[in-house]
């Protein structure tokens, strides 16, 4: 009874290793990434005068940088969070989201200016919500920050 008590524990203890070097770790958005988008779509803003938000979002949705320009209306800077999260956990555009026609759907965003943030490979990082301007000048100026990033907006 013994030897076989320690047959399976050793057993055991074998295996839990092998489960840990399994597992490959998913890319995440770090702080320099989330801000070269934040400061990328400040820069286009800036250049055609937009008074924006900015608001960078990990995958699970959490804030990882925000910044409104000085002249920018205070409630485009919850319409930023808004688009940045929805972009960030729904993995679509904000303007896509809209094409859904489901306006109830708990913490989706249906105005366009939110886009989801990828690696080259297509792994997803988060999302980024742009507001202050029109949704075109929006959906412009987060896209400007994810190419400043080296980041894409959609899966290859």
């Amino acid at each position: 009874m013994f030897r076989h008590t320690i047959a399976v524990a050793a057993s055991i203890a074998a295996i839990f290793p092998l489960a840990a070097c399994a597992q490959t770790a998913r890319p995440h958005l770090d702080y320099d990434a989330a801000a070269a988008v934040r400061d990328g779509c400040l820069a286009l803003a800036e250049t055609e005068g937009w008074n924006m938000a900015v608001s960078v979002h990990d995958g699970a949705g959490d804030l990882v940088t925000f910044a409104a320009m000085d002249d920018a209306i205070p409630a485009v800077t919850e319409v930023a969070r808004w688009k940045g999260h929805a972009a960030a956990t729904f993995r679509f555009s904000t303007a896509t989201m809209r094409e859904w026609n489901a306006p109830n759907v708990p913490n989706i965003a249906t105005v366009g200016g939110g886009v989801p943030l990828f690696t080259e490979a297509g792994e997803p990082l988060g999302g980024v919500g742009a507001s202050g301007a029109s949704q075109e000048q929006d959906i412009e100026c987060a896209e400007a920050g994810a190419t400043a990033a080296g980041l894409r907006t959609s899966r290859p």
